[in-house]
């Protein structure tokens, strides 16, 4: 098989499909199916190991085709009727019967190669081990099985001669077929899954057209492109053919068929790219192309494409000089082009851009090729002038820039009219009146928290729009912002700054709650005292108040100018328990949270009078204090005593029914101040005020 080498080597260049593959060891071992019908009612099989060692098994051992009739008609037949389509084992056809195949067919040399070659060897590297000598082997038997299956899938012979194909002659219109392709090889060396495909003469369709067939046609060649993605279901490879006779007879430019062997996995393309080289430049060529199946059908022919090859565009002009004029309003351009880029050559164009790196735009077009020098009106405050040489071929190529600039030192007119505002998100809008000076590049924005202090640039270059969106934060003390715009020509010189405008933010900070101090409580009267808001902006103290447990909304008891802190609310007459709470409106309406509801006891009653009568008495030599009261009034059912030391709040210290009038404190500390207070408990729930005395242990 050595005489096959020189084939193999014409193939090398699919390597790159091989060692681009993804790993195949993990794929469960499967038989992969497709099939077409005949416009004469045969149906073609072809089908595929997914593994290397599959396809190597198959081969020893071959193939089972059997074919299970569902239906016949509109009847679904149960049992199918099922028939073995070959009588022995699909396999490869012998050595000896490929030689002649191969000796027509290159793709057949490439298949006998990887069957039954000697020459599939990847040369070990020096000092090789076992293990490399595994995956040497390894990579020989992938190698062999990519390529026997590359050649069956150009060619339907050669995949016949494979035994990968198998055409069924013996079929009815009115029956569905479902074809099993079944390995022969033993489940206990391999278990193979078989591979299925329901066909019927229904299911037989006439091959497209391709589709999306161009060309761009330059020097001596042309650069031929078609979408294979949408057809590539139908086809495997294209025979492209070539006319110089305007259509009447077109010959193929290749023996071989072209096909696609991009890895999809690392490029992203649908189109076969083929460059064919033109007998000659202005000689009219025509294209068109044609696909083949798997199969082994070819499909109708493409549209046809024509065009002409156009002596290449190689070289560039350069410009010698650009002069200005006295009055600097125009300026003189000469330029150099070589007398051998003539014949290529088709015009030139003057361009001209704002910047170096800018966007050239034409400035005058059509100027003759034999032309190498023009004047160029209308110049701006900065230019940068070029010349373009268009080539027959459609190609540009361009001179380096020259730089034009007019003397200018006259400053752009100040901006006037900036006005803006603020929204609730601290969106800023801002606008003035537009420049209308010829040489006006744009405008620069300066930005400051205070008026007095340095302007920050808020504009990262120079904008040409009048208006400009900025952001700025809203949760801040400072409560205004201020803004100036700045005026650039395009020589950067600069105008004065606008007039400053002044915007106030948006107020979205509530004001600090109020906080309650003191309160006191008689039978009809609740008197609070509370420390007022301490922001700027708050204007007014809030007092609701609601019956505890009655489910009923907050009653707005008092609207306080933010200046007062004491309330009293007078006129109870439902005992019962009562929650307060206050809050804060500044002067955007903004309410602080309100304070934490106090909860109040009214007992509805009149005032009951003081206790007449509160004496203490210290005995240090028996170490007590002695205390006595007298208290008359009806319906006292109890009385309480508070004590306080020193500076300390009084707390409860002993609760007394009616009728004691006196009481031995004797749990007392030496030179500590003491503060009692006493107060009568009536039956009704309401209380006497408190009776308060001191004095020095």
């Amino acid at each position: 098989m050595r005489a096959y080498l020189l084939v193999l080597g014409c193939c090398l260049f699919i390597i790159g499909m091989i060692n681009g593959q993804e790993p195949m060891g993990d794929l469960p071992p499967s038989i992969q199916v497709i099939g077409s019908v005949s416009s004469n009612g045969a149906i073609k099989l072809r089908w595929a190991p997914n593994t290397p060692t599959t396809w190597k098994y198959s081969n020893q051992y071959g193939y089972r085709i059997e074919r299970h009739t569902v239906s016949r008609g509109d009847q679904i037949l149960n049992p199918r009727e099922i028939k073995q389509l070959n009588n022995q084992p699909i396999k490869p056809k012998p050595l000896e019967q490929w030689e002649g195949f191969a000796d027509r067919n290159d793709l057949a040399g490439v298949a006998a190669q990887a069957l039954y070659g000697d020459d599939f060897e990847v040369e070990m590297e020096e000092g090789g081990n076992g293990m490399m000598a595994i995956i040497n082997q390894a990579q020989i038997l992938e190698q062999r099985f990519t390529f026997a299956l590359f050649s069956a899938d150009l060619d339907f012979e050669v995949a016949l001669f494979s035994g990968l194909a198998f055409v069924d002659n013996d079929t009815k219109a009115s029956e569905t077929y479902l074809y099993k392709i079944i390995s022969e090889i033993p489940e206990d060396k391999l278990n193979v899954k078989f591979g299925a495909v329901f066909l019927s003469r229904k299911d037989y369709r006439p091959l497209p057209k391709p589709l999306e067939l161009a060309g761009i046609f330059k020097d001596s060649q042309v650069m031929l492109s078609w979408n294979y993605k949408l057809l590539e279901r139908d086809y495997s490879s294209y025979f492209i053919e070539r006319s110089s006779d305007a259509g009447r007879s077109f010959q193929r430019i290749s023996e071989d068929p072209v096909t696609s062997l991009n890895n999809t996995d690392e490029q992203n393309t649908s189109r076969i790219v083929y460059i064919d080289s033109l007998p000659q430049n202005g000689k009219e060529y025509q294209y068109r192309i044609k696909g083949i199946s798997p199969f082994g059908e070819t499909g109708p022919y493409s549209d046809i494409i024509k065009g002409k090859g156009v002596k290449g565009h190689y070289y560039n002009p350069a410009i010698l000089d650009a002069v200005l004029s006295k009055d600097q309003l125009s300026v003189v351009i000469t330029w150099d082009f070589p007398q051998e880029g003539i014949e290529g050559l088709s015009h030139f164009e003057i361009v001209r851009a704002d910047q170096v790196q800018g966007d050239f735009v034409p400035v005058i077009s059509g100027v003759d090729r034999s032309q190498r020098m023009i004047t160029v009106n209308d110049v701006q405050s900065i230019n940068y002038y070029s010349v373009t040489a268009l080539g027959l071929d459609g190609t540009k190529r361009v001179s380096f820039p020259r730089m034009v600039q007019p003397d200018d030192a006259i400053p752009p007119a100040d901006p006037r009219g900036l006005m803006g505002a603020i929204d609730s998100t601290g969106i800023v809008t801002l606008q003035w009146q537009q420049n209308t000076e010829k040489d006006f590049l744009g405008y620069r924005v300066f930005r400051a928290n205070l008026e007095d202090e340095e302007f920050t640039q808020i504009t990262f270059r120079p904008i040409v729009e009048n208006t400009i969106i900025d952001t700025i934060p809203l949760k801040t003390l400072v409560k205004k912002i201020y803004y100036k715009v700045q005026a650039f020509d395009k020589r950067y010189n600069p105008s004065g700054f606008s007039e400053v405008l002044k915007l106030n933010r948006p107020d979205i900070i509530p004001p600090t709650p109020p906080v309650i101090t003191k309160f006191k409580v008689t039978d009809q009267e609740v008197e609070l005292q509370w420390v007022s808001s301490n922001s700027e902006d708050a204007i007014k103290t809030l007092i609701y108040k609601k019956k505890k447990g009655t489910g009923l909304n907050w009653e707005l008891v008092a609207d306080l100018d933010i200046a007062e802190s004491g309330y009293k609310d007078k006129g109870y007459k439902e005992k019962g328990e009562y929650l307060y709470t206050l809050l804060t409106i500044d002067e955007s309406g903004l309410e602080s949270d309100p304070i934490a509801p106090l909860t109040i006891f009214i007992s509805g009653n009149k005032v009951k009078p003081s206790i007449d009568r509160f004496n203490v008495t210290a005995n240090r030599e028996e170490k007590h204090i002695l205390l006595n009261w007298n208290y008359k009034e009806k319906g006292v059912t109890e009385l309480l005593l508070f004590r306080g030391k020193d500076e300390r709040k009084p707390t409860l210290y002993k609760v007394f029914k009616d009728g004691q009038n006196s009481f031995v404190d004797n749990k007392l500390v030496i030179n500590t101040d003491y503060t009692y207070l006493l107060q009568a408990v009536f039956s009704s729930g309401s209380k006497s005020p408190l009776k308060k005395v001191e004095i020095t242990y």
